[in-house]
């Protein structure tokens, strides 16, 4: 067996770097016949100097729209670019938006989001999508926000709170869809640098380059871009470092057709501090994250140097859109992504031959995706038909291995009696014995993964106010796993394969009131397929005794929007009945479920309102909230995770060059337990159960925009942005300790960044 190597292989970065570099020089000498001739009406172009904002309809930050069939949030452009830090990630843009909260330690997408739940449901709950692809992890579906998209990569995020109709494509429906769109190319051609420093030793340089419209490529466009970006963080040793690669092209084909090719790349290397308890908050302060690497920390856990990751990640898709006439469309895209992450972790102090010594673990988690999106549409006066199919195939390479940092260094395999992995399995794996290839794996295995999606959905134009949407989806999810030596204490191999399939129906309701005034209902059913553990994770003995089903979750909503320019609103009640909850059973002699199995489930309710009002002269107030429930449905105990409730609200200004906002997000109390077998059973089986602490958080940003009529400067902004203007101390209780008199040195917490500024300058040549 050959080992992995722990540096990136040229083979996942070579064709996307070969792709952006090559629409890059592409881009640049076709810039010189651009022309200022318009282009579509409507695109996701990131603008110093817009036109001014003077109505609730394109000053709120977060609502919906009249087309809605199911609770949504749209966070537009124009917040974007004018609200939220540069630096940040889509949880950072998201968190504002009702039934939303995100733990961020570092400061604005200055590390991972740790918390980014909706409608509590934590990620992986729900599907991320980019410009309509799903991406994420296939082993658990979470995501890594850091890692793909930054800021100034998004024209728009548009939140689905709900499974949406049969078209809705993804592993995770089951909680809903937040869902990225990148920027478009502007109509003319440019020049953007932005620059931005902040606190922390925050430094952010952002070039943009766009060809304009080029009529001698019958009106192609394209835009480009690089991101430096640097920080030493909020917590100590927490710093990061960040360099992003962006190209999209676009090129219509006569008149009904357009292609767009897409490519970036982020590469980003980090100090990855855990959690913290109050003992650790109280001593070395609430900054805390990890020490400095020095020899008087040689021995400390705690080092910068044995925690850290480095990641690269690339996403690229061609997209053809083209209109065949008499009402019939195709939509295709063709895509690939992958990430790749050596992570540094979990040191300990050696024993026996390694005592004195410092021994740690590298973790690898390394995929490259391949997929097809494909979509069919008919429109008359009727009605609407859709039909297609979502396909992809992901080859994911997990393994950790230990390290003897003071013999062999963070990056060489260590095969002597000091490693940390060194106990044969029990049941004699061969390849885990002294000498043998796996030998210092804690796991080492190749998982293949296999989504398919297909769909057919109708909406019945039963009048001109009043529609019907009725679909089904045949979702299936195979699973191909092969294990050196399986993620268990065991140790094990293990060659297995598992499929599940669901049909899925949706059904939903659009009236439409007057032309500023709908109203909808729906019903549909949405799936989480199971992750690898509860497919996989068990002695080879115990594999006949899982017992489990993907999660599934039935959603019945109502809501409405109304949308006027002095004022606009949507309110929205729901109920989702979720089933199949997966728990572990009682642990084995060494340590692992004796199997996982599924749970009644649990049901979600709540109501979720947004709305902003223009008041005048620029100004506009803005106000949104919710009001959540989770309660398994066996024991009636809070579900974790679930904030009770979220609120927000504050004003917008744009007027004479001056825009501003300042808003306040709360989130509510939510329970914490020690652990959770089977939550049919009152108490869950855990000892210990406490609450999160609602916080407040208050954002404030200013700035001012001028347009040059002459010049090389077509136009200049500047902004001033302050987090946590109050100043919060915001610590977020994370786990707990099963022992009440262990909560001072072992419950751990998330401490939130105290007041931050960030000044940014951005030009247009």
């Amino acid at each position: 067996m050959v080992k992995p190597n722990t540096t990136p292989a040229r083979s996942n970065i070579n064709p996307p770097r070969w792709l952006a570099a090559s629409l890059l020089g592409a881009m640049l000498i076709l810039s010189a016949s651009a022309d200022d001739a318009g282009g579509p009406a409507l695109r996701l172009e990131d603008l110093e100097v817009s036109a001014p904002r003077n109505s609730a309809l394109t000053q709120a930050p977060t609502d919906s729209d009249l087309t809605a069939r199911q609770p949504r949030s749209i966070l537009t452009l124009e917040y974007i670019s004018n609200n939220v830090a540069p630096t940040a990630d889509y949880a950072t843009i998201v968190a504002l938006a009702p039934s939303v909260s995100n733990v961020e330690t570092n400061g604005p997408g200055l590390s991972e989001a740790k918390h980014t739940t909706m409608r509590g449901i934590d990620d992986g709950g729900y599907n991320v999508t980019f410009d309509g692809i799903p991406f994420g992890d296939y082993n658990s579906y979470s995501h890594h926000t850091t890692s793909y998209f930054p800021a100034k990569l998004i024209g728009k995020v548009v939140i689905d709170r709900g499974p949406g109709t049969a078209s809705t494509i993804g592993v995770a429906t089951f909680g809903g869809t937040m869902a990225l769109y990148s920027k478009d190319p502007r109509t003319e051609l440019s020049f953007v640098p932005t620059l931005s420093l902040g606190s922390f030793g925050t430094k952010l340089g952002h070039f943009e380059a766009n060809t304009g419209v080029l009529t001698g490529l019958q009106g192609a466009s394209a835009i480009g871009s690089y991101q430096r970006m640097e920080t030493d963080g909020y917590r100590t040793n927490a710093d990061m470092k960040r360099d992003t690669w962006f190209v999209k092209y676009l090129q219509p084909v006569g008149k009904d057709t357009t292609i767009t090719v897409l490519s970036s790349l982020n590469t980003i290397t980090f100090g990855n501090p855990g959690t913290v308890t109050q003992l650790q908050i109280d001593t070395f302060g609430r900054n805390f994250g990890l020490k400095d690497n020095n020899a008087a920390n040689q021995l400390d856990l705690l080092n910068r140097r044995y925690n850290y990751q480095h990641k690269i990640a690339d996403f690229e898709y061609i997209g053809l859109d083209t209109n065949l006439g008499g009402g019939w469309r195709i939509e295709n895209k063709v895509y690939t992504y992958s990430y790749n992450n050596i992570s540094h972790e979990k040191p300990k102090l050696g024993s026996g031959a390694a005592a004195g010594q410092m021994l740690g673990s590298v973790k690898g988690n390394e995929y490259r995706t391949y997929g097809d999106t494909f979509q069919l549409s008919h429109d008359d006066e009727r009605g609407t038909f859709k039909a297609g199919l979502w396909y992809d195939s992901t080859t994911n390479h997990r393994y950790t291995y230990g390290v003897n940092y003071d013999t062999t260094g963070a990056d060489v395999i260590d095969l002597t009696a000091t490693a940390l992995y060194k106990a044969a399995a029990p049941g004699g794996n061969p390849a885990t014995l002294p000498g043998a290839s796996a030998y210092d794996y804690k796991y080492l295995l190749v998982d293949k993964d296999k989504p398919f999606h297909l769909y057919g959905e109708y909406t019945w134009k039963i009048s001109a106010d009043f529609d019907v949407n009725g679909g089904l989806s045949y979702q299936k999810f195979s699973r191909d796993f092969n294990a050196t030596v399986n993620q268990t204490s065991g140790r094990q191999a293990l060659i297995a394969s598992r499929s599940d399939s669901k049909l899925l129906p949706s059904l939903s309701a659009h009236w439409t009131v007057d032309k500023d005034w709908t109203a909808y209902a729906q019903y549909a059913q949405g799936v989480m397929t199971l992750s690898e553990a509860n497919s996989f994770y068990v002695d080879n003995a115990n594999l006949g005794a899982i017992n489990v089903k993907p999660q599934h979750s039935s959603n019945y909503q109502l809501g409405t929007v109304f949308k006027r320019s002095r004022f606009n609103a949507d309110i929205d009640i729901y109920l989702v009945d979720f089933k199949n909850y997966a728990y572990s059973g009682p642990a084995d002699a060494n340590g692992d479920p004796s199997y996982y199995g599924i749970a009644q489930g649990a049901r979600y309710s709540g109501i979720e309102a947004e709305a902003t009002y223009y008041v005048g002269g620029g100004f506009s107030v803005y106000g949104n909230g919710s009001v959540n429930d989770a309660e398994f449905k066996g024991s009636s105990m809070d579900v974790p995770t679930v904030p009770r409730t979220t609120f927000a609200f504050g004003a917008v200004f744009d007027h004479a060059g001056f825009f501003g906002s300042l808003t306040a997000k709360r989130v509510g109390s939510w329970t914490v337990y020690d652990t959770i077998t089977n939550p049919d059973v009152f108490g869950l089986g855990s000892s210990r159960s406490a609450k999160s602490d609602a916080y407040w958080l208050g954002d404030l940003s200013l700035g001012y925009a001028m347009k040059f009529d002459h010049g090389f400067i077509h136009s200049l902004k500047a902004r001033f942005q302050v987090g946590n203007l109050a100043n919060k101390k915001v610590q977020v209780l994370d786990g707990i300790d099963a022992n009440p008199a262990n909560a001072y040195t072992k419950d751990v917490f998330n401490v939130l960044p105290t007041r931050n500024y960030f000044l940014t300058v951005s030009a247009e040549f």
